[in-house]
């Protein structure tokens, strides 16, 4: 799965389950990040709230709002 082009990867999750695809890739590409590993884990168990504070600690550490980044986001993909 490494160097997997957009396309790829649309079709991939298109064809299949998206968590799955998202936990193969993680799993075989990432498996020595630690913090990726952390990540994974918290979504296996359903840490909701500890994916949440990651992703609020990782954005303002860049000086950036997680819920902006959303909606630029979401906004993005209505407009593809």
């Amino acid at each position: 799965m490494n160097n997997l082009n957009p396309s790829q990867l649309l079709g991939m999750l298109k064809s299949g389950n998206p968590q799955a695809v998202a936990t193969q890739i993680i799993q075989q590409n990432y498996s020595s990040d630690p913090v990726l590993q952390n990540l994974l884990k918290m979504a296996q168990d359903g840490n909701e709230q500890g994916i949440k504070q990651f992703a609020n600690e990782f954005f303002s550490s860049q000086g950036k709002n997680l819920n902006t980044e959303l909606n630029n986001l979401f906004a993005a993909l209505k407009n593809s």
